[in-house]
């Protein structure tokens, strides 16, 4: 294949994994497609009657519409004055169906009438009944297609959805008009403190039906349109658009290969590429015909996915996925039920449906017994609620393989009796089925993630070979239970005499526990589906030489710093061909989270986190785990395979591959507020910028602050760092509004620096939950050197 003919396909490639993100993800055919447009006017204009689940004793009845050109969900029917009636298509990140949903408030309602709506940025879910399942699922049909739909819109960055948002956060009282205080009050919304007089200017432009002498002048939607257009201007991009089309105030075929050549490092494209790009990407359908590029066209292209700061090419699984699976860091939760803190926290099974749909691939339970000779998960010896077993398993089945199709691995922390072990493993047996990985014998070799796709791996204790039904001579993996224990002991209770009562209570069993306990007797049954073996940790010596091809070792947080600092090597060693898993230390009753960058930098592969707790952490986790397709599987680099090169990240070793990065902060779209904002407060942003890594490349910047500005804030300002270990860089971006005394955070992102793309790129912001946040961007420029 000549180099011509190799470029013409990878540019044909790319158009067309350009068009595919922009179908439907399930696209319906034709007569689909029309009974789906019928179903949703139908719920426009008559919408039908539903029921608010609010306790299976409390039904609510009122009149659901669905409003698809607006996207929202509303009802009439409330006898409370403002209440908010609507729910936003976009808020709602899944449509579940009743049955398959564990809240108590379904409990006495028949779940096959109900479905539920998952928002995005908390865990809230929204239950609804209705009279029939037929209608039911009519109901989660049209809003499992609106959803799509409203996915998709945002993907392809389509201005018509992004104005008709703000339209409608503007337009109060549902006149489909606005008029010169209702923009006022929209532009304090929207972050931004711009002079009425100066706003008053393009309202008049803009108003080309004029109203004087009819009331009130106003907008209505297509005004509108011309007046947003004017309001969000990108002159950083008219300057880029300009140097490039030399003045023309078009592109031709010439220049935009110049531009993707120079401006964005993209030195594999040619002039069919450029074409295509014309094609794609520009509205005007007579500039298409003489293949120009407006600057419309330009910003449709520099705003699409595929042009974001992160790599497109690794928005889909790229790395060998058949090394063993000692060689990957994987996804990991700590205490996984947990919706809130360790010690009075409920304990819900959305956690773990909320974890599996974000990539993670190792999820804890912390097994009891429980009532009616059921195993329950609860956090042992605390206040926290108590959520069953078989639901959990459940929850895996039916949402583990959704977000990747790699191993899902159960961490048991087992205190269970011998005859309720025997249940969970019938549960298990009979809810996964076939999913479980169980092999036959004993493994010679560590399986590789690719062998183990759509399976489920049971990591815990297993009886020694031929020696069936004998005690087991270890304790739980790591005892977190006495840990908590601990905490609840020596904490300060001021709650009512009843939970005082429940905690000498829980105090006394766990007293117990620690004397009776010390060597737990496990059922055959639960050992046979076991095939991750967990292993006692006493040296690293005992750690490398210890028997068996798929053993783990968990280890607290404060064990490993302590291993980080007096046996560097000997840790990474380990971890060669042995699994680490580390979790934060019981003293975090907060569920507060520790550093992972460290335990990453020394090989060990399961860093769990505690994902109900947003922060610097987590966030490092979502870099760390956005790579590689989101499939919660990334392969280490090779330095942490060899003994010899592990020394770089000590920093021990000279090395000549050091990378310059070079990041210029151009602009802001629509920053918004920080949660605990004063109304009618405009913020005053700035970002900060972190490398996490080895420890010779950890470093921050922090850009000056804009006043008065989180619309469209501009810094134009450009930092240096200097990385030594690329291969294990994170880069974090951080915008908060600056405030006296401790500066507000708004919103993250983060990513391998292995991940980025240099030239002119925008890149999304999420909130401090993990979702991302419609409509709102940082554009940067970007250069990599070598040194």
């Amino acid at each position: 294949m000549t180099e011509a003919e190799r470029r013409g396909r990878a540019g044909r490639s790319y158009w067309a994994q350009w068009e595919r993100s922009r179908r439907l993800p399930h696209a319906p055919n034709s007569l689909q497609a029309r009974q789906m447009e019928q179903l949703l006017a139908d719920f426009r204009t008559q919408g039908s009657h539903l029921y608010k689940v609010k306790s299976p004793s409390k039904l609510l009845q009122r009149q659901f519409f669905l409003d698809s050109s607006n996207m929202v969900l509303y009802y009439t029917g409330s006898r409370r004055k403002g209440r908010k009636t609507d729910i936003p298509i976009a808020k709602i990140q899944e449509v579940r169906e009743g049955e398959k949903d564990f809240s108590k408030k379904l409990n006495g309602v028949d779940k096959e009438m109900c479905f539920g709506l998952l928002l995005g940025g908390s865990h809230k879910v929204v239950y609804l009944m209705a009279s029939h399942k037929e209608l039911r699922d009519r109901w989660v049909r049209a809003l499992r297609y609106a959803v799509q739909m409203e996915q998709l819109a945002e993907q392809r960055n389509e201005f018509d959805k992004q104005v008709r948002d703000v339209f409608n956060l503007a337009d109060k009282n549902g006149d489909n008009a606005l008029d010169m205080d209702e923009i006022m009050k929209l532009l304090k919304t929207l972050n931004a403190d711009i002079k009425r007089k100066y706003v008053q200017e393009m309202f008049e432009r803009a108003d080309t039906n004029k109203t004087v002498g009819r009331g009130k002048p106003t907008l209505d939607r297509e005004e509108f349109v011309r007046f947003y257009n004017m309001l969000t201007r990108r002159p950083e991009l008219e300057e880029v658009f300009l140097k490039y089309s030399r003045g023309k105030g078009y592109m031709v075929v010439r220049d935009i290969l110049a531009f993707l050549k120079e401006g964005q490092r993209m030195l594999d494209v040619d002039e069919e590429f450029c074409s295509g790009l014309v094609h794609h990407c520009e509205p005007d359908s007579a500039c298409k015909r003489q293949g120009k590029l407006t600057m419309l066209g330009f910003k449709n292209f520099l705003m699409s996915e595929q042009q974001f700061l992160f790599n497109s090419e690794h928005s889909t699984v790229y790395q060998d996925m058949t090394r063993p699976m000692t060689h990957y860091f994987i996804n990991s939760s700590h205490n996984t039920y947990l919706a809130e803190d360790q010690l009075r926290g409920p304990s819900r099974v959305e956690m773990y449906i909320s974890a599996l749909s974000k990539g993670c691939r190792c999820v804890e339970l912390d097994c009891w017994d429980g009532p009616d000779n059921e195993p329950i998960i609860y956090h042992g010896y605390t206040l926290t609620s108590k959520i069953l077993f078989k639901d959990v398993i459940k929850a895996v089945k039916e949402y583990g393989f959704k977000a990747s199709p790699y191993p899902v691995i159960l961490s048991l922390e087992n205190h269970c009796s011998m005859e309720q072990q025997s249940v969970m493993a019938q549960h298990m047996d009979r809810i996964l089925g076939d999913m479980i990985w169980a092999p036959d014998s004993e493994l010679t070799a560590t399986p590789t993630p690719e062998s183990l796709k759509y399976k489920v791996i049971i990591k815990g204790k297993r009886l020694p070979p031929v020696k069936e039904g004998i005690d087991e001579d270890e304790v739980s993996d790591e005892d977190e239970a006495a840990e908590s224990k601990n905490q609840m002991d020596g904490s300060n209770n001021n709650n009512n005499n009843n939970n005082n009562n429940k905690r000498r209570s829980a105090i006394q069993e766990a007293n117990k526990a620690d004397k009776a306990h010390k060597k737990i007797k496990l059922s055959p049954a639960l050992s046979q589906l076991t095939s991750m073996k967990s292993v006692g940790f006493r040296t690293v010596d005992q750690a490398a030489a210890s028997a068996g091809a798929f053993a783990v070792f968990s280890l607290g947080e404060s064990k490993v710093e302590k291993l980080i600092a007096t046996s560097a090597l000997g840790l990474n060693v380990v971890t060669h061909k042995k699994l680490i898993r580390t979790y934060p230390a019981g003293s975090r009753t907060d569920s507060s989270n520790y550093n992972p960058v460290p335990a990453w930098n020394h090989g060990c592969q399961i860093v769990a986190l505690n994902f109900q707790t947003g922060g610097e952490p987590m966030q490092l986790n979502h870099g760390r785990f956005r790579d590689n397709g989101g499939a919660g599987y990334v392969l280490k680099p090779n330095l942490l395979l060899a003994d010899e090169m592990f020394g770089i990240v000590t920093g021990n070793m000279d090395r000549n591959l050091c990378k310059v990065l070079a990041l210029t902060i151009i602009s802001g779209i629509q920053i918004p507020k920080p949660n605990d904002s004063k109304k009618g407060e405009v913020i005053d942003p700035f970002i900060k910028i972190e490398v996490h890594g080895a420890p010779s490349d950890n470093a921050e910047y922090s850009s000056k602050v804009v006043t008065n500005n989180g619309f469209n804030p501009r810094w134009y300002e450009t930092c240096t760092f200097t990385i030594r270990v690329p291969e294990l860089a994170l880069v974090r971006f951080v915008v908060k509004d600056e405030d006296p005394g401790l500066d507000d955070f708004v919103a993250y992102y983060c990513l391998p620096f292995s991940s980025m793309r240099e030239g002119y790129r925008h890149f999304p912001l999420y909130n401090i939950h993990g979702h991302r946040i419609s409509h709102s961007y940082i554009f940067v420029h970007v250069a990599i050197s070598n040194i």
